[in-house]
């Protein structure tokens, strides 16, 4: 029986859903990542310089994060299948507002692929929790957390070549989209397979969607060990928001790596990242408790940060490729785990609004700690000191972690 769960009441088979729901983390990845890609294109048409190019990112980013906090609510009368269709439809629709080649327009675009990137982590949570078999929990969700570095990847190797070959950017925009479309319109096929009476709530009042947000934070910290779970994602966030937003730079400017060099030393990083969050998940699902497994991920991605600053000039390809590597398997591997803990923590029926919580959290992470970071890379002229503190958040909430596991585990049970 643990290819088959009970949904609705019927027995039916979950690995077909759970691939298209991978899909689906990966298209939207994918979306995510075009603008950036096309950065140098796409803030010249705009009038920009290059360096703007961060306003996307942080467009993108801004507009998860507002579905984090009011999409739950004003959702709950939505399945989650349909919410990670409707966020398909609007990363694919957003795509249009690039076309008139207006900044303006490209940062309504980026905030819109937030939004609708955001359904994928509580949704997607929602009903795998329903439809995974306990045992395997933390090996499914990082399956589908493994979207997140293979649809970079596809985005980076599919629409340059889109653009060289087949009329430019715009081409590549489109190709983009219509891929959101076909995913979306794929997820249609799926109707009543995961549907549950729970998640059918009516809409919200309005004054229930204002106060939301504060609703969902204050339930977040109530609970101890969603604290716990929380700061920790938040940590790991910071190390990874550096890694992925400086790595490329990084070699560049510090290393003397070409551009080139570095953008395959990135795609190595990036490739193990996709095979290692799975490993990642199934070492969680064998230790049996989350909270131990992404203990262990803390004090592996805050090392890693620290041998990232042995890399220098002199250093050979292959030292670089095997920390690039080491990188790909701990900093960047450790999402699912993460999203496994925080399900695993929430009350009854609110895995969609604890997950999106904690997210919420972990992107604002995203969003603020990369400009620090930054600060300090200027203010001590180089990388080692902002690397070195970027290592040194998730190695401080591993031990937070431990500690709150033995805490735990002393009291005694009713």
């Amino acid at each position: 029986m643990d290819r088959l769960t009970r949904i609705g009441g019927a027995a039916r088979p979950w690995v077909p859903l759970v691939v298209m729901v991978t899909l689906v983390q990966a298209v939207l990845a994918l979306m995510s990542r075009t603008l950036p890609i096309f950065g140098m294109p796409l803030t010249e048409t705009g009038g920009m310089p290059p360096e703007a190019v961060g306003q996307l990112s942080s467009a993108t980013s801004f507009g998860s994060m507002v579905f984090f906090l009011w999409g739950p609510a004003l959702l709950a009368g939505v399945q989650p299948l349909r919410q990670l269709q409707l966020g398909c439809a609007a990363a694919a629709l957003a795509m249009l507002a690039c076309a008139a080649g207006r900044w303006e327009g490209m940062l309504l675009a980026a905030f819109l692929i937030g939004l609708g990137y955001g359904p994928s982590a509580p949704a997607g949570s929602d009903l795998l929790m329903r439809i995974v078999p306990r045992r395997r929990r933390a090996t499914i969700f990082s399956i589908k957390q493994a979207g997140v570095p293979l649809g970079g990847l596809a985005a980076g190797l599919l629409l340059p070549a889109v653009a060289a070959r087949f009329g430019g950017v715009t081409a590549a925009l489109a190709t983009a989209s219509g891929l959101a479309l076909a995913t979306a319109f794929a997820l249609g096929f799926w109707s009543g397979t995961a549907e549950s009476p729970a998640s059918a709530r009516g809409a919200k009042p309005l004054h229930d969607l204002v106060l939301a947000p504060v609703r969902l934070l204050a339930l977040v910290l109530s609970s101890p060990r969603l604290r716990l779970v929380t700061a920790a994602g938040f940590a790991l966030g910071i190390a990874q928001g550096i890694v992925m937003g400086f790595y490329p730079v990084f070699l560049s400017d510090h290393a003397g790596w070409s551009v080139a060099a570095a953008g395959a030393a990135f795609a190595l990083l990036l490739g193990v990242g996709v095979p290692g969050r799975i490993v990642m998940g199934w070492l969680s699902d064998r230790m049996g408790e989350p909270v131990r497994a992404m203990a262990g991920l803390c004090f592996a991605s805050g090392l890693t940060m620290i041998l990232l600053t042995t890399i220098g000039p002199n250093s050979s390809a292959a030292h670089v490729g095997l920390l690039s590597a080491l990188a790909g398997l701990t900093v960047v591997s450790w999402n699912g785990v993460f999203l496994t803990g925080l399900a695993e923590a929430a009350p009854e029926g609110r895995v969609g609004e604890i997950t999106a919580a904690g997210t919420f959290v972990l992107f604002s992470g995203y969003v603020v700690c990369p400009l620090i970071i930054q600060a300090v890379f200027t203010a001590t002229e180089g990388y080692t000191t902002g690397l070195l503190i970027s290592g040194a958040a998730p190695l401080l909430a591993g031990l937070a972690l431990i500690a709150g596991h033995v805490r735990h585990a002393s009291k005694p049970r009713a």
